[in-house]
C-alpha cells in the first residue's frame, strides 16, 4: 500500500511523540554526558541534530528552498532534554498545519572548504520521508548509546527501528535483537 502525505505526517507525529516521551525520562546529566560509543558526542547532540533537520524542512517551507547543511544550530536542544522534548511536541503540530504538496528545491554543499552549493529538485513528500528516516536512523544510534553506555533499559520497543523492520518482524519469530534486518 502506498504511503500518502497524510500518512507521512501521522507517522512523523508518532515518531516525534515517542521520541519526546523518551527524552523526558533521561536525566540532564546522562543527556549531556560525552559518550565513548558516540566518539565523545552526547545523546543531546544526536537529538539536536534530528530536531534541526526537521526545523530546516519547516524553515524551507516558506521559501521553497530547504538547506539541511545550512541549518541553524540550537545548543539548547543538546543541553536540555525537556526543551528538546517540548520542541518535538511543537513540531508535531507545525508539521500538521502545512500543505505538503508540490515540488521543493533542496540545496546542498558541494565542497566543505569552498562553500559552493548545488540545488536539486525534490518533493515535499520525499523530504518528509527523508526527515522521518533520518530521525529513525539517529534514534537507533541513541538507542545503542542508551543501552550500552548508560545502561538505560526503559526504551520503547519500536524506538530506533525502521518501519519496514517493525513490519517484517511482526511476520516472523524474533530470537535476537537485530537493528539492520
Amino acid at each position: 500500500m502506498r504511503q500518502t502525505k497524510s500518512d507521512l505526517i501521522d507517522s512523523l507525529e508518532i515518531i516525534f511523540l515517542r521520541f519526546a516521551e523518551l527524552l523526558l525520562r533521561i536525566s540532564e546529566r546522562n543527556y549531556t554526558r560525552p559518550l565513548h560509543l558516540l566518539s565523545g558526542a552526547s545523546i543531546g547532540k544526536q537529538v539536536r541534530h534530528c530536531l534541526e533537520f526537521a526545523e530546516a524542512l519547516l524553515n524551507g517551507y516558506d521559501t521553497g528552498l530547504v538547506s539541511y547543511d545550512r541549518r541553524e544550530r540550537n545548543p539548547l536542544y543538546e543541553n536540555s532534554p525537556n526543551s528538546a522534548a517540548d520542541r518535538l511536541l511543537e513540531l508535531r503540530k507545525e508539521f500538521e498545519l502545512r500543505d505538503w504538496e508540490g515540488e521543493v528545491q533542496v540545496s546542498y554543499l558541494v565542497h566543505s572548504s569552498l562553500g559552493s552549493e548545488n540545488v536539486v529538485m525534490s518533493s515535499w513528500e520525499r523530504e518528509l520521508l527523508y526527515v522521518q528516516e533520518h530521525t529513525i536512523h539517529h534514534e537507533a544510534i541513541i538507542r545503542v548509546a542508551l543501552e550500552h553506555d548508560l545502561g538505560f533499559e526503559d526504551i520503547p520497543e519500536s524506538f530506533g527501528f525502521a518501519i519496514s523492520t517493525l513490519q517484517y518482524n511482526t511476520n516472523r519469530l524474533i530470537l535476537a535483537w537485530d537493528p539492520v534486518i
